[in-house]
């Protein structure tokens, strides 16, 4: 039977974490899906834990694919190529589902017959299993004027069917990792309306390795200048949102790179990106990033 869902799941030196992760997979109350986990890379035991643990529940659909390293986009790439559900959805290799995610999925896409591309709540917890917070959405029924204001969707509880991420894909550019999601649903939401389901049915878990918590400034200018000129000559992009939404991104980008220096306590240079990102977007000055970034700057 063709799977409904294919859940991709990128992995890069998780072994430690990867089996709670699958396990979450496993507990699915919704069982017509397929996992492909791609393995970009590691040089720990993340090959021997996934096949124990595949073997060990005896699972004909967890498959494991090894490829040299190559980042986030081009392993998510990868499995989007082979996956055979008519929908696709992502996990990280350290982020949890809760049983009723996929349960939660087709009854919302059941509902909503015009449906192509949907983002499912999902909420933080610490490495205890505490809450730490709910992500808040907006109220209207799509996302997408709300995602030139920055990156409401993780790859975590985005799904979309798989017709579109064949023609799309993420952009394989190292310079942008970290944001490469961002951009495919920019990108998307030329043509689609991305949809919120609003019941929280997974959770993304902090600790101190997640690679969103490590900053470079270089790396972080070099990932907004290739947002920035990836959207600037993406001609469908231009059409649908105009000059100016390239504008306001590259401003919510700067006071990004802001916040993140301020936190290394580099507070000159945060300081300059700050004021940067207000100039090319003045609504930034409204935001809780803003706040954040005042409460760092009396702390420090």
């Amino acid at each position: 039977m063709t799977p409904l869902f294919s859940i991709i799941i990128p992995t890069y030196n998780r072994a430690h974490l990867i089996c709670k992760t699958l396990k979450s997979v496993l507990e699915q109350v919704y069982k017509n899906f397929e996992v492909i986990i791609v393995d970009d890379g590691s040089t720990d035991n993340t090959s021997r834990i996934v096949h124990e643990f595949i073997k060990k529940n005896d699972l004909t659909n967890f498959h494991y694919y090894f490829k040299e390293n190559a980042e986030r986009g081009v392993a998510r790439n990868y499995g989007i190529e082979i996956a055979k559900g008519k929908w696709i959805t992502f996990l990280d290799s350290d982020d949890l589902l809760y049983e009723n995610h996929l349960k939660t999925a087709t009854e919302f896409i059941n509902s909503n017959f015009e449906l192509s591309v949907f983002h499912s709540a999902y909420e933080f917890r610490d490495e205890n299993g505490i809450l730490i917070k709910k992500v808040k959405y907006p109220t209207k029924r799509d996302l997408n004027d709300k995602l030139i204001r920055g990156n409401l969707c993780s790859c975590f509880g985005m799904f979309i069917k798989n017709e579109i991420l064949n023609k799309f894909k993420f952009n394989e550019n190292r310079d942008l990792s970290g944001t490469e999601d961002w951009l495919l649903w920019l990108q998307i939401a030329t043509q689609y309306s991305i949809y919120i389901q609003p019941q929280v049915s997974g959770c993304m878990t902090q600790h101190s390795n997640r690679s969103v918590l490590s900053f470079d400034e270089n790396k972080l200018l070099k990932r907004k200048e290739t947002l920035i000129n990836s959207l600037l000559y993406d001609q469908a992009f231009i059409s649908k949102f105009g000059l100016s939404a390239v504008k306001q991104i590259e401003g919510h980008m700067l006071t990004y790179i802001a916040l993140h220096l301020i936190l290394m306590k580099n507070k000159k240079s945060g300081i300059f990106y700050f004021l940067k990102g207000i100039f090319k977007n003045k609504k930034e000055i409204i935001t809780l990033r803003t706040l954040a970034i005042f409460k760092h700057l009396l702390l420090s």
